[in-house]
């Protein structure tokens, strides 16, 4: 990552030698067989949503990536954070603690905290769905057709939250004649995964389909006091969609879905001595951590579950003409249980656990039109949303810190107990249009556009309480109020673009959007008065040049450069706290803040190449440049000393596929992958001990078909060389705690996989 404006050095540097060397990149990452039946012939069309209408996605004028559910399988993509080696200037892993909550970056641009009221930066859907918060977002590939993944700002189509992009999860329609499919897969740690879809008619014009599935692996630690599992997976979702089709124009599709996690708690490494455990035990402080998932809790509670359900209504009509009609009625709702033990020892130091709850309900109304030169799709958006909880905060220190003539009293001789609750509605509404104009036969102008309204009320009660129940409140309260805030805005989106020939595209685009402002739930407005006021929404304006390319039947590129203006960037930062007025911090707490203004621009390249029927390579790239040009802490401007998070400079995947034909026997393919990314800084202290340096990891996959195709049988391995790299952590030293942690990612693993298809 860089400060500095100079473009062109670091280009060169870095992206420019891998293009040499061949280094590849792909969105639509394709399987081995498909390239063994595409040598001779076009390169396959993929057809995506990306603009709420279904089209090729090399005629899209935008950064678009999509995989289908048969690539995933060659690529080893199990949820969604498999994704991120697979589409450029993507992050997505499960958020610090959690198992099933989802951290999502794309282009520099997200959020790491899943605290209600805060919103992400990335907008998840499930069939145009969007899911309003990111736990239990982190979903499983569960019957599904394809994903995509949007790159920039979609706020003229996608709307609120949307500003670093979107990812949609498309589901496998229903078919009109019985379909079964069956999945299980053995693996590493006990892995124990199974599947099961099935979709048939139930009368002339009746369908339904149901899929479920279970997910479940041994931990890769465990807790050394008590022998319990840690980072452990016990995951179970469904879903059930029936669909009447009265006739050819009309559908009418009811839809069910559900998500139950009971992992264990992730384990976090200790990485720095807790000094303060020695005026617990008397003696040593324990040392670092030597295992990356082993730990040493103490707190009793290692809640970490998530409830999820949704329900949606979606009715379609396709007109005789050139008109057609959707209506989307969807209601969310889901509940987060969760426990963190701060200090990762075994007294009672810093843990917290909590509860959340969020529902939403949504009515989203589209026209489309299409004719002979004008194609587009407009609408309207209404969004009533809810989400609440309380946080148990426990903190236990020696006298020795907050009574300085005491320092020889050993034992945990003062708890502070604390608890931060309240909730916080939303009301969104928006109008929203996206048009095409055929200027010429190779000319298209696209304009687009969303006007949005958005209004929260928060209710806040944060307050000490006198007992380890938290029942009995002391009467110290850190915050008690109500706040009303509603702002507007409007994100126009213009696009030019002009096909050269019948395979290339270039396209050129501004669009903007905006993340909702809201209220700290942790707000301590004795300390810090300021935390009671709303934070402003963050908005993104961002440039495009890009190109699509099928250089021959065999190759594909495309290619896209963006600049983004990024303003109002809000920033959760743990900050401590003097609650007993001796001087001394003895507790710390989330603030939330706008820090003010960055840059981020950069490339990102993408193809595949097939030279025969027996391999093909592919991959992608993105080099970013993120710098700020405004932070404001203590009323100073200290832009030159801060990194954007989550936005590592150069990261690459390049992945060599092999197809083997076995005669009479069917056919053996495989597929060799390596990814890399560069430093980053997961945290917004930006930490020097949970800094992640550049690492790369090998995945590796063997699918053997049989001439009827009936089934497969495949092999994979990811992460092959057992690569040790943090996701994220907690470093609380600057609140005055002794504390710092780091998440990491899975070890060596590997799985045997069935697929029957009946």
């Amino acid at each position: 990552m860089s400060n500095n404006n100079n473009v062109v050095p670091g280009f060169r540097k870095k992206i420019l030698p891998l293009a040499v060397a061949g280094l590849s990149s792909m969105s639509w990452v394709a399987a081995p067989q498909v390239f063994a039946q595409q040598s001779a012939q076009a390169m396959e069309e993929v057809v995506v949503s990306a603009r709420r209408r279904e089209e090729s996605l090399q005629e899209v004028p935008q950064a678009v990536s999509a995989l289908s559910g048969e690539e995933m399988l060659i690529a080893g993509v199990s949820d969604l954070a498999d994704l991120q080696s697979q589409a450029p200037g993507l992050t997505v892993y499960p958020a610090r603690a959690t198992s099933s909550t989802v951290t999502a970056y794309i282009r520099g641009v997200g959020q790491s905290d899943p605290l209600w009221g805060v919103e992400p930066g990335v907008g998840i859907y499930v069939d145009d769905v969007y899911l309003a918060r990111p736990q239990g977002a982190l979903l499983e590939m569960l019957d599904v057709e394809r994903v995509e993944i949007l790159r920039g700002p979609q706020g003229s189509l996608y709307g609120r939250n949307t500003i670093g992009g979107a990812i949609k999860y498309v589901s496998r329609p229903i078919a009109e004649e019985t379909e079964i499919s069956l999945q299980a897969a053995l693996g590493s740690y006990n892995q124990r995964d199974f599947k099961a879809a099935v979709s048939t008619p139930l009368t002339e014009n009746l369908y339904a389909s149901l899929a479920v599935g279970s997910f479940e692996r041994d931990g890769f630690g465990e807790n050394r006091l008590t022998g319990a599992a840690v980072s452990d997976k016990q995951l179970y979702a469904g879903r059930a969609a029936i669909e009447w089709r009265p006739s050819e124009r009309w559908t009418v599709n009811l839809a069910h879905d559900v998500v139950y996690d009971r992992s264990a708690v992730p384990g976090a490494q200790r990485m720095v001595p807790n000094v303060i455990e020695s005026f617990f035990s008397g003696a040593a402080p324990l040392p670092v951590s030597d295992d990356r998932y082993d730990v040493d809790n103490g707190f009793a509670n290692q809640n970490n579950d998530t409830d999820n359900s949704g329900t949606a209504l979606t009715i379609s009509w396709e007109g005789e003409g050139n008109w057609g009609f959707k209506s989307i009625t969807a209601r969310r709702e889901g509940e987060f249980n969760q426990a963190i033990d701060f200090d990762g020892g075994p007294y009672p130091i810093a843990d917290v656990d909590g509860v959340q709850y969020d529902e939403q309900l949504s009515q989203e109304f589209q026209w489309q039109y299409s004719g002979e030169r004008l194609d587009g799709v407009f609408g309207l958006y209404l969004l009533d949303a809810s989400a609440g909880g309380v946080v148990r905060n426990r903190f236990g220190l020696p006298t020795a810190l907050v009574a300085p003539g005491l320092e020889s009293i050993l034992g945990p001789t003062l708890a502070i107990y604390g608890a931060s609750g309240g909730e916080v509605e939303t009301d969104a509404a928006a109008l929203f249009g996206d048009l095409s104009y055929s200027l010429t036969e190779a000319t298209s102008l696209s304009l687009g556009g969303r006007f949005n309204r958005e209004k929260k009320q928060a209710l806040v009660l944060n307050q000490s309480m006198a007992d380890e129940d938290f029942t009995i409140p002391t009467g110290q309260v850190t915050a008690d109020f109500e706040g009303s805030e509603s702002w507007t805005d409007f994100s126009p989106r213009i696009g030019l673009d002009h096909q050269l020939n019948d395979s290339t595209l270039v396209y050129a685009s501004y669009s903007e959007g905006f993340k909702s402002g809201g209220f700290n739930i942790r707000a301590n407005t004795v300390q810090v008065p300021d935390s009671q006021n709303p934070y402003k929404p963050e908005r993104v304006s961002s440039y495009e040049l890009g190109i699509k390319a099928d250089l021959s039947e065999t190759l594909r590129v495309n290619a896209a450069a963006f600049y983004s203006d990024y303003e109002d960037i809000q920033l959760s930062i743990f900050t401590g706290v003097d609650t007993t007025g001796d001087g001394n911090n003895d507790s710390f707490f989330g603030d939330f803040t706008n820090a003010g203004a960055g840059v981020i621009r950069g490339v990102e390249l993408e193809y595949q190449w097939a030279p025969s029927e027996f391999f093909a390579l592919s991959g992608n790239a993105t080099w970013l440049d993120a710098y700020y040009k405004e932070y404001i802490s203590g009323g100073v401007n200290v832009a030159d000393e801060q990194e954007f998070t989550n936005t590592p400079e150069l990261t690459y995947t390049v992945n060599g596929d092999f197809s083997f034909p076995l005669a009479e026997l069917g056919r053996l393919d495989a597929r060799l992958s390596y990814n890399y990314r560069d430093d980053v800084y997961p945290t917004t202290d930006l930490s020097d001990i949970v800094f992640q340096e550049g690492y790369g990891l090998w995945n590796a996959a063997l699918v053997f078909t049989p001439p009827a195709e009936s089934w497969r049988l495949a092999l994979e391995g990811r992460n092959l060389t057992d690569e040790e790299y943090r996701n994220t952590g907690y470093d609380l030293r600057g609140s005055g705690f002794p504390i710092v942690s780091g998440y990491y990612g899975d070890p060596r693993v590997w799985a045997l996989r069935l697929n029957l298809d009946l």
